[in-house]
């Protein structure tokens, strides 16, 4: 009987109650319905603590102590019925969360690695870090999406990626090899603002098979600075990166790592995350990073095909393939003159390192000719696609994927070679510290359930 009482004094109240909102116009978000009920609906990610910071009825300023609860103290909760009284009047609101949110791409910062590689300072990092952090937050629009339904959008960072090459080779920034300077730039200034920055490692931050030419570093080294001991560096970097977000309790699911199953010793550890709706594959490097056994003093390190690992992410992805689904690794699909080397592991000679074991993806083929587009197709590009397909969240027929490595703006669809229905359209991030295309980023808009929507590239 109460309950039914107040719904009839809610629904009978002809005065206002509304409010003043911390980082958001009460007027464009608010909408009062005939009843009198009123839905405050916020963009994804909005903080409800502190939100409301005064109380109007019909336009008067009131003191929020005298309204039961105080609104700028109670706790509020999306989608929970909130009824304020006043004067004998009850008001109700629910907050809703909007469907929209954004992400923010970088990659291939480089820190304090020169201007050979594009590199960016730590400072200057920090700065590009804190204007995405910031975005929106003054109502000003950084980009205009044409969208249905989200051109009134004011963008806002709801979480930010960095596709790796992430510091200088072998995460040798601040002589400790621990990333120490990226991540201060970076995750830390993510932390302090409670926003969920996530990066993958680039072939700068793993050490590749080879650098350069015929007697170049051949990859993995023994001693405390050799390139096993920076890959583990690497690694713990990003799972302790990504450990902190999961406590943290920002995603839908706790990150899950893709692994081979084996006793090889070292592995890429991708993984996988569910944030707002929309899964997340984030590859390090690329999916098909191989495996090895670290050297020891009188012996190599042996390199072993990826198969397990890529047959594992199938697996996954058979099990979610109604999940919408966002994709991203180092390497481009297609930008770049020499990308499909990239692909076959192949240093500016076409040297590489074969896999001990057996592999259908081309790791333990000799052979293989420098820069073979056929050969990096058939067998990366190919079978890897079809697996990508499986998933939701398609955008024209065409899977949606994110990448760096190239230091430019690209954006391009690769079409399988063995089935044309299968396409990935790949948007390739510039280095920030490109001197022609400084402080770049792509601003992404996401709909919860569905996906990305729409791509902007932009500065910070």
């Amino acid at each position: 009987m109460l309950c039914s009482l107040l719904w009839m004094t809610i629904a009978t109240v002809c005065a206002q109650m509304t409010f003043t909102l911390n980082g958001v116009t009460y007027g464009d978000v608010a909408e009062r319905d005939a009843k009198g009920f009123t839905t405050v609906t916020l963009p994804a990610g909005t903080d409800l603590s502190g939100l409301i910071t005064a109380v109007q009825v019909d336009g008067n300023s009131i003191d929020a102590t005298q309204v039961t609860p105080n609104p700028t103290t109670t706790k509020l909760s999306y989608n929970e019925l909130k009824v304020f009284t006043y004067n004998n009047k009850a008001y109700g609101f629910r907050f809703a969360e909007d469907v929209w949110f954004c992400a923010v791409f970088i990659s291939d910062c480089h820190v304090n690695q020169g201007s050979g590689h594009d590199g960016t300072s730590a400072a200057d990092l920090k700065t590009i870090m804190n204007n995405i952090i910031s975005m929106g937050k003054d109502g000003t629009k950084k980009v205009n999406f044409t969208t249905e339904g989200a051109t009134s959008l004011v963008p806002k960072t709801s979480i930010i990626f960095c596709l790796g090459d992430i510091d200088q080779d072998k995460g040798n920034d601040s002589n400790d090899g621990k990333h120490t300077t990226f991540l201060n730039a970076t995750a830390e200034v993510a932390k302090d603002a409670g926003i969920p920055f996530i990066f993958i490692a680039g072939n700068h931050d793993f050490t590749p098979d080879y650098w350069t030419g015929n007697d170049g570093d051949d990859g993995v080294t023994y001693g405390n600075t050799g390139g096993a001991n920076a890959d583990e560096q690497t690694i713990s970097a990003i799972k302790t990166n990504n450990n902190y977000w999961n406590t943290a309790g920002v995603f839908d699911e706790d990150i899950q790592y893709f692994s081979s199953g084996n006793n090889y010793g070292f592995e890429p550890q991708h993984f996988t995350f569910k944030f707002k709706d929309v899964r997340f594959y984030c590859a390090n490097n690329y999916w098909f990073q191989k495996p090895y056994k670290k050297p020891g003093l009188l012996s190599s390190a042996t390199y072993y095909a990826p198969d397990p690992i890529v047959s594992n992410l199938n697996t996954f992805v058979e099990s979610h393939t109604n999940e919408a689904s966002v994709w991203m690794q180092h390497y481009p699909w297609l930008a770049g003159s020499d990308c499909n080397r990239w692909w076959l592991d192949q240093n500016d000679v076409g040297k590489y390192k074969t896999s001990s074991n057996a592999s259908i993806y081309g790791s333990s083929t000799s052979g293989i000719a420098y820069n073979d587009a056929t050969s990096a197709n058939t067998l990366k590009k190919d079978p890897l696609s079809a697996i990508m397909m499986k998933t939701a969240g398609k955008v024209d027929g065409k899977v949606q994927h994110f990448s760096g490595h190239y230091h430019r703006f690209d954006d391009r669809t690769y079409t399988s070679t063995v089935n044309s229905d299968n396409m990935v359209h790949d948007y390739t991030v510039a280095a920030p510290g490109n001197t022609n295309q400084s402080n770049n980023a792509f601003v992404v808009l996401f709909k919860r359930g569905e996906g990305v929507k729409e791509v902007i590239q932009t500065q910070f």
